[in-house]
This record gives structure tokens, C-alpha cells and sequence, in this order.
């Protein structure tokens, strides 16, 4: 260790950066906090970054950038925390826990802290080291493999002015007795993720803070350090302050990488997409396409910043009504990996991936494979080779590497392989016909007691292959709606056919709606002014409640707002509580703007009571407004379900067909026009849903008069809609009318008619512009008018 090194680098910055922020950590203003960007302070004293740095020269022999993962002796985290002590007892249960430290009284102080609150003190050890700041992640080591198996810490720039932050790389190299090497290039740990075959990613940040270099010279220096072969360095598609790549990406295997999606509203959509549509384009180092998983975060949630342990994965979540289905994708991706959510006090800029960093295994048991994937030719077997490196010094135990092997949903049986001497071993795995589906993984334990599994979670997500082509289902529906007509008290059935075209079994699930919706609107008053309230809005000024007479179940919850903010926007964050004391968060971390938020943490819940509204600044110096205030909640209008469907599942097979009858039952409707809508999913790829529309009409029966009260004459003009539109029909009999409008989904836009009318012909003029009258946008809708005994669309 070079310790000189470590004594010039502290001894040219400390004085300068004394100034800047020796009052950080008590300070009022927040010039003087430091943050995960650079203080105004801080930015004076950028020109010191890497003052007193002074490189090694490379790694000797091969060199491997160590994968997040892969296999990990622990975790590093700095005292004091960014994190809740819920997650790091929940690290200490699965792996050690390194906590930087800077003295013996602190780690005393910090050991009855964790004491207090579960943490695994078995699993916990310190770093006695100064520190500037809790983001581990951006300043901590990057792990290699490299020469005669042996792994290192590579070192380099720490982004900020940060000395003591700096410097833990060496301190870690020292801790655990491994060979440290500087590499002289400005960077920091967020804005960087390696699939440990030799690709890596950041943004274009990199270039940005080395102006001195060009990109020919950064390639080469990571190639030189970390044995990284291909270098993507790409645009920021959130165009935030921090432009780090673990804000919207992450690799989640060799083949694999999370993207987060946001809806086409969102001002970064094209630029996030984009990123989703290269990566898509690109060839993993296993030689197949880059298998792109996505993640949901609507108001910029920051579920890409998670953490991968071993076979376990932490995911932020900020009890959003988006949290549940932010878990399934880690699950869907990852399949037999642990997903655990933690609350924190996350930014969407900042969360959990960012102030934890891994710390590779020294004794870790590597297997490397090249994997079949995709489509390979038929053969009567397949040559699987692969190379064990026991970085323990251990050997391999020989009868121990295994090759489990299974033909599409079967069980998995094994085969020993073949040691070929040195780190290499074989087997050949028995083929199968055309059209099958082949998964295998391999399995190796040395004799130190590591094992290891080639991918890394072994059965539960195997390598998979077909041999010669891959079988698929193909499903084909026989109608593309259904038209029925019963009388008043009737029913009638119609039938349809699911055909399976392909050739493996097709499974479907047969779902179905009849559902009408009308939709409610609240307004709620203007936020206070920025600089009137610190923490909390409704603590500090009382703002808002807006109570709900209306009685209904809720179905939909939408809410528009125009959101002002300062120059710190990850501050500031906008609440909901509803009536039964369910809390979400609607927006986090957002700039100015207007937006329209939808949430179904409400569903099912009632409408009527005190909703609360507020706002959050997690500085303490407010700077955020929200005005413009709508919220629309939708209900389910009381309708018979008319429809049913039998059988609701089933599988097919290759060139099999199986009938679908359909019901619908006019009892309890009045005559009139319905619709509803038939939803076929299955697991066809290609046609993973198919809906189907359903046009009912209920007619008096033959030989009854029509009633007093029969509608006719309903006709909307001009179509298409202008600037008005005048609505006429005509009445046998005086009658209360009610005119609503819905969109193709259902839900109730505007009633602009609810009185009584008697017989004969009538029109209503209705223009948009009018109170409780206006469309959402330009697009296609139904009218309904109904009387207590018909109605008609």
C-alpha cells in the first residue's frame, strides 16, 4: 500500500476544502450540506479534483472487471447512514457488513446501534477511516481478477472534492490485504455497471469530466485497468443533474439489463426509449441478442437503483401504489432470486444502489461458460465446456462439477463432467429432436466448501436452447365481435373458436367486462407560496383537505396539477391520503411542469370522507408549489353483468380447436344497446392478448308494445365533432332523461343532461366549453341516453 500516497493526497486538499464545508454536517444553509451533487462550494474548489492522485501502473496478465452479480463476500456502508437500519439488518442475515467508521469510540457507538435494532453482529465488521460522505457506490473499489488468480481493488478519481471519500479504496485494499492499483481517471461509481465479460457502461458523463482525454485514451486506460473491451458511453436519457447510469439502467446479468419505462407523457420518454431500443440492438458476450427487462417508474421512481447480493436483490420502494409491480419485475426477470423492497429516504436521483457498495468475494469459485442459447442445430449431442477458478487456492473437487440437464418442462438430470486438465472440463449433453427445448446449468464445489452454478441462480433460470427450432404456440380466433340480440327477460348464446395454428399446447385464460364508469371531479386550492413553509404543508400551514360527499366505490384515481419548484427539485415530493388512511406518494423528485398522475392504490376503497393533500421538502426550506389542482375519481356504475363466458381456460393443442360459448342474459335490463368487451390472454407470443368486442341489444318481446317511454329518433350532429354538437331524439311519454358520454374504456366524461322531459321531439345544444362538459381529448366516444325503463347508445 502506498501510504505516502495516501498522506499527500489528504495533506493537499484538507486546508482548501476546510472552508467549503467544515460545517456540512450542521450547517442551516444548504450551500453548506453536502449532497449527492457538488455544493456550490465544492464547485469552487472543482479544479482540486485529483490534486495529489498519483497513478500505478496497470494490473499485470489478464484482467476481469468483477460483475455486481457475481459472488460477493459482503457490503460496504459508511456510519453515518444513508440507509435504515431495517436494511441493514436485513444485509447483516445474508452477508457480512463493512462500516466505515472513523474512530473506536464511533464503531463502539455504532455496535450498540446495532444491537439495538437487530443487526447480525456476527456478520458485521469496520473500516476505521474519515469519510466525507455516505455514498459508498460513487467513491468505493471496482474488484478485478487479474494475473495468476488473484483479485484487487482498481482505484480511481473520485468525481468530488472529497478527500477522505477518496482515499476508502485504498483503505479497503489495505483492510483486505489485496494489491491496489490507480487508475488516473475521473469517475465515480454510480456511472458504472460491467457485465464481467469485458463490457461496461456509463453515460457520457465520463468524457464530460475528462476534458483532457479523448475517448480513443479512455478506452484504452479501462482496458488497461479493468480489462474492459467495449465501452459504451451514452447520453443521460433523464436528463438530470447527476447523469448516473444506475438512475435508469442496470445490468442484472451477462445477456440481461433493466431499463426503467416511464408512459409517452413523460418529457424524457423518447430518450428513455431510445436507451431500451439500443440495448436491445446490442450483443450480449454470450453472442446473443441483450435480453431488455423494464421496469415501471411513472414519477421517476427509482426502482433501477437497486442492489444485487448474491441471490438476493433490494429494490427502493417509496410506498408508491407502483412498488408491488416494481418487485414482480425483478421477480419475472430474475427468476429464484430473493427480491426484498426497503423504504428509505430515496430521490430519484439517489437511493439504494448508491450508498451500498459490494465487496467481491476473494475466495470466490468462478465458472466460465459460453453458453447455448437461441436456436442450435439438431445434434446427438452438445459439447459443453467450461474453466473453474478456485481463487480460494483450494482445488476443485473433480466429481463434484456437475452438468444438470432436463427437455422442456421435465426433471433435470445430471451429468459428471470430464476434467481436462488444468481449470478445464467437458460433457456432452444427450440431444433431443427437432423443435426441443433443452435447459442446462452447471455446477462446481472446490474444496474449501465454495460452491458455484453457471448462471449464477442455477435451476430456477437455466441456460435454455432448441434444437434445430424453437416450438410455439399459434392462436387464431374465428370472429372479431360478437353481435347478439335477446328479448327483454331472454338470453341468447353465441359461440366462437380458439385454434391453436402451432406447435406446442397453447394456454389462454378467458377474462370479460361489462362495466360502465362515470367519472367524479374535485378541485383542491393552490399549495402556499414556496417560501412559506419548510418540512410539511399540512403540519406547518394545514394544507389541503378536500372533502367528498359522493358515496361510491372507487375504481379510478387520476389528478392533474402544474408543480413549481427551485433549484433543488429532488427535495420536494407531492402526497395523497385518502379517506381510509392509505398514503401514496404522487410525485418525487420532479421539475417544473404540468402533469397528470394515475394511481389504483385506491381502488376499491370509498370516495366519500377528507382526502389529504401536502407537500414534502426533505431539506427543510420548502421551494416547491402545486396549483391547478383536479382530481378525478371514476366509480362503477351499478350494471347487471350480463355477460358470461364458458369454459374460462384451458390448453390446446397443435392443431386442436376447443368452443367458447358466450352468454347473454337480458334479465334486468331494460331495452337498449350494451357493450362489453372479451379479453383472451394466452401464451402465444405473438398474440399474448386478443380482445374481442361484444354488441348486445335488448328488445321488447314480439306481440308487446313498445313502452311510453321508447326512445328514438337519437342522433348526435355534426359528426365529427366541431365546436358544439346538438344531441336530439324524441319521447312517447314525459320522462326523466340523463345523457352521459364515455370513452372507449368505459368511463364516464361528462353528463351534460340530467332533468325531466316531456313527450315528443327534443334537442339539447352541448358545447364543450361548458361547465362539466369538456372531453379529455380529441378521440372516439358513445352517448347514452337512458329513461327509468330504456335507454339507448
Amino acid at each position: 500500500m502506498n501510504r505516502t500516497l495516501f498522506l499527500r493526497r489528504i495533506l493537499s486538499l484538507t486546508l482548501a476544502l476546510f472552508f467549503g464545508y467544515a460545517f456540512s454536517q450542521s450547517g442551516t444553509d444548504k450551500t453548506y450540506k453536502l449532497k449527492h451533487y457538488m455544493t456550490p462550494q465544492e464547485e469552487a474548489l472543482r479544479h482540486l479534483i485529483g490534486e495529489g492522485f498519483e497513478k500505478s501502473a496497470p494490473p499485470p496478465g489478464q484482467i476481469r472487471n468483477i460483475a455486481e452479480f457475481e459472488q460477493m463476500q459482503g457490503v460496504l456502508i459508511r456510519y453515518p447512514f444513508g440507509i435504515n437500519y431495517a436494511l441493514i439488518a436485513a444485509l447483516s442475515e445474508r452477508t457480512t457488513v463493512t462500516t466505515v467508521v472513523n474512530s473506536q469510540s464511533q464503531q463502539n457507538s455504532v455496535t450498540g446501534q446495532y444491537q439495538q435494532n437487530g443487526v447480525n453482529l456476527t456478520n458485521c465488521d469496520f473500516l476505521i477511516a474519515g469519510s466525507d460522505s455516505y455514498w459508498t457506490r460513487d467513491y468505493g473499489p471496482w474488484y478485478i481478477a487479474y494475473d495468476n488468480d488473484q483479485i484487487g481493488i482498481v482505484d480511481f478519481i473520485y468525481n468530488r472534492p472529497r478527500p477522505l471519500d477518496d482515499v476508502i479504496p485504498q483503505k479497503m485494499a489495505e483492510k483486505l490485504n489485496i494489491q491496489w492499483f490507480g487508475m488516473e481517471l475521473i469517475h465515480t461509481g454510480g456511472n458504472y455497471m460491467t457485465d464481467g465479460w469485458g463490457v461496461s457502461a456509463s453515460t457520457d458523463l465520463v468524457i464530460d469530466e475528462n476534458p483532457d482525454m479523448t475517448i480513443a485514451e479512455i478506452d484504452q486506460m479501462v482496458y488497461d485497468y479493468l480489462g474492459v473491451t467495449h465501452y459504451y458511453k451514452l447520453p443521460d436519457p433523464n436528463n438530470t443533474y447527476i447523469d448516473h447510469i444506475d438512475c435508469w439502467g442496470k445490468f442484472l446479468d451477462v445477456d440481461k439489463i433493466l431499463i426503467r419505462e416511464v408512459p409517452p407523457s413523460h418529457p424524457q420518454y423518447d430518450e428513455i426509449e431510445a436507451m431500451a431500443a439500443f440495448f436491445e440492438a446490442q450483443t450480449s458476450s454470450y453472442g446473443v441478442p441483450c435480453e431488455v427487462h423494464r421496469v415501471y417508474t411513472p414519477n421517476n421512481q427509482p426502482y433501477t437503483n437497486s442492489l444485487i447480493v448474491n441471490k438476493t436483490v433490494y429494490v427502493p420502494i417509496v410506498n408508491s401504489q407502483w412498488d408491488d409491480e416494481a418487485l414482480a419485475a425483478y421477480e419475472e426477470a430474475m427468476p429464484g432470486y430473493e427480491v426484498l423492497g426497503f423504504t428509505g429516504s430515496w430521490e430519484s436521483t439517489d437511493a439504494l444502489h448508491c450508498r451500498i457498495k459490494g465487496t467481491a468475494d476473494l475466495n470466490m469459485l468462478y465458472i466460465r461458460h459460453i453458453p447455448l442459447l437461441g436456436i442450435q442445430p439438431v445434434q446427438t449431442g452438445y459439447d459443453i465446456e467450461a474453466e473453474i477458478t478456485a481463487y480460494s487456492g483450494q482445488n476443485v473437487i473433480h466429481d463434484s462439477v456437475l452438468l444438470y440437464y432436463r427437455y422442456g418442462n421435465g426433471a433435470f438430470s445430471q451429468i459428471t463432467m470430464t476434467h481436462q486438465g488444468g481449470k478445464a472440463y467437458s460433457a456432452t449433453l444427450p440431444g433431443a429432436g427437432s423443435g426441443a427445448e433443452i435447459a442446462y446449468y452447471i455446477y462446481a464445489v472446490d474444496a474449501s466448501g465454495k460452491n458455484a452454478s453457471h448462471p449464477l441462480i442455477g435451476s430456477p433460470d437455466p441456460h435454455v436452447f432448441f434444437s434445430g427450432q424453437q416450438l410455439l404456440p399459434d392462436i387464431s380466433v374465428n370472429i372479431t365481435e360478437i353481435n347478439a340480440v335477446a328479448t327483454a327477460g331472454n338470453s341468447t348464446m353465441e359461440s366462437f373458436q380458439i385454434s391453436n395454428q402451432g406447435e406446442l399446447a397453447l394456454d389462454f385464460n378467458i377474462t370479460w367486462t361489462t362495466a360502465i364508469y362515470e367519472q367524479h371531479q374535485y378541485s383542491a386550492v393552490q399549495s402556499p407560496a414556496p417560501s412559506s413553509w419548510q418540512h410539511n404543508t399540512y403540519t406547518e400551514m394545514n394544507w389541503t383537505n378536500v372533502t367528498i360527499s359522493d358515496q361510491a366505490l372507487i375504481a379510478g384515481w387520476t389528478i392533474e396539477y402544474s408543480w413549481q419548484t427551485d433549484d433543488w427539485p429532488d427535495e420536494g415530493s407531492f402526497h395523497v391520503e385518502s379517506p381510509a388512511g392509505t398514503h401514496a406518494i404522487i410525485a418525487s423528485g420532479e421539475p417544473d411542469g404540468n402533469y397528470t398522475v394515475t394511481l389504483d392504490a385506491f381502488d376499491g376503497e370509498p370516495m366519500q370522507g377528507t382526502w389529504k393533500l401536502w407537500l414534502e421538502d426533505t431539506y427543510g426550506d420548502g421551494g416547491h408549489r402545486a396549483g391547478n389542482i383536479m382530481m378525478k375519481i371514476s366509480e362503477q356504475a351499478n350494471m347487471p353483468d350480463w355477460l358470461t363466458i364458458e369454459p374460462v381456460s384451458g390448453t390446446i393443442e397443435p392443431a386442436n380447436s376447443m368452443n367458447i360459448d358466450a352468454a347473454c342474459l337480458s334479465a334486468g335490463l331494460a331495452p337498449g344497446d350494451y357493450e362489453g368487451m372479451i379479453t383472451i390472454a394466452s401464451n402465444d407470443p405473438d398474440q399474448p392478448e386478443i380482445n374481442i368486442p361484444v354488441y348486445f341489444t335488448v328488445e321488447v318481446a314480439s306481440g308487446l308494445e313498445w313502452p311510453a317511454s321508447e326512445i328514438t329518433g337519437l342522433q348526435a350532429f355534426p359528426n365529427p365533432f366541431r365546436s358544439g354538437s346538438t344531441i336530439a331524439w324524441s319521447l312517447g311519454s314525459g320522462q326523466h332523461v340523463r345523457i352521459m358520454i364515455y370513452d372507449l374504456q368505459g368511463r364516464m366524461v361528462a353528463s351534460p343532461v340530467d332533468e325531466v322531459f316531456p313527450s315528443g321531439n327534443h334537442t339539447f345544444e352541448w358545447k364543450p366549453e361548458g361547465v362539466g362538459s369538456s372531453l379529455p381529448e380529441p378521440g372516439v366516444y358513445f352517448l347514452r341516453l337512458s329513461t327509468p325503463s330504456a335507454q339507448k347508445v
